[in-house]
């Protein structure tokens, strides 16, 4: 992919000034080695990720939660549930899927793009971070005020077509860009050389801007425009205050000049064009 001619504005853009240091826990992230146990409890509790969020959908479980603490479920219309293999209402297959695919990309990131040391207790926090973030959309579809579910003979509302482009959109951009990354790291010719190619030629921390984009989709399609905001806020300001300063400061830290041109070269830190 041809990377952006941002040269002109580059040029007269100053260099940036990155934290001198970054956090010890995010140095220790950044180190290469073996990490079975991790990787094995990562890739186990997104699988079961999967089974628990189809039991919520489909037990009545997710229904019996909302009622326990006072809240109005959808009416559940049983005519409508056979007609699909899962046993679930076109919407919450949909809701399904969108679980499945975010647990396929993180598998498939652990086991084919991540070199870094995946300790064991930050595995589990990470996993767990995705389920309690799944069970509450999967919650929030099932709860009458914020489900996107279509009536009878209604066409989807528009926040399922805007999430599910955001979705995919997002879901793109994170893997691919990592993905391409992988490839150039691969190269024993770009040995100590900082990737700016590909999709990180339009931001320097696009794969975060990706996540971003396809965790507020999925929110979008299971509890509307307000919840998907409340999602993206967080997001987005813990990347901003936290993950890209420290990805920065470890990139100077570690590349130099070479950064620095990086910089100047890309000067959009999260997603082209917004920031």
């Amino acid at each position: 992919m041809a990377v952006p001619n941002n040269n002109q504005a580059s040029q007269t853009t100053k260099p940036e000034n990155p934290s001198t240091e970054p956090e010890s826990f995010f140095l220790q992230t950044r180190k290469k080695g073996p990490s079975v146990p991790g990787r094995i409890a990562f890739t186990a509790l997104r699988l079961l990720d999967l089974p628990w969020q189809y039991y919520l959908l489909k037990s009545g479980l997710g229904i019996n939660i909302l009622q326990r603490i006072g809240l109005t479920p959808l009416p559940q219309h049983s005519s409508i549930q056979t007609f699909l293999i899962s046993g679930l209402n076109p919407y919450h297959t949909l809701i399904l899927i969108l679980a499945i695919g975010s647990s396929s990309k993180q598998i498939y990131w652990n086991h084919q793009i991540n070199e870094q040391r995946f300790p064991f207790k930050f595995a589990v926090v990470v996993a767990v971070y995705n389920t309690v973030l799944n069970t509450l959309n999967a919650l929030l579809s099932l709860w009458t005020p914020t489900s996107q579910q279509p009536g009878f003979y209604h066409l989807p509302p528009a926040a399922i077509f805007l999430g599910l482009s955001l979705y995919l959109l997002g879901l793109t951009l994170e893997w691919v860009s990592e993905i391409q990354r992988s490839n150039f790291k691969a190269d024993p010719k770009n040995a100590g050389k900082p990737f700016s190619g590909g999709l990180f030629g339009y931001a320097r921390n696009i794969n975060y801007g990706g996540y971003a984009l396809w965790r507020m989709g999925y929110s979008l399609c299971c509890g509307g425009l307000v919840w998907a905001s409340v999602v993206g806020m967080w997001l987005v300001g813990d990347f901003v205050a936290r993950a890209i300063p420290d990805m920065d400061a470890y990139c100077a830290q570690r590349y130099g000049k070479q950064w620095d041109e990086v910089r100047r070269k890309v000067p959009y830190k999260l997603l082209p064009w917004i920031y």
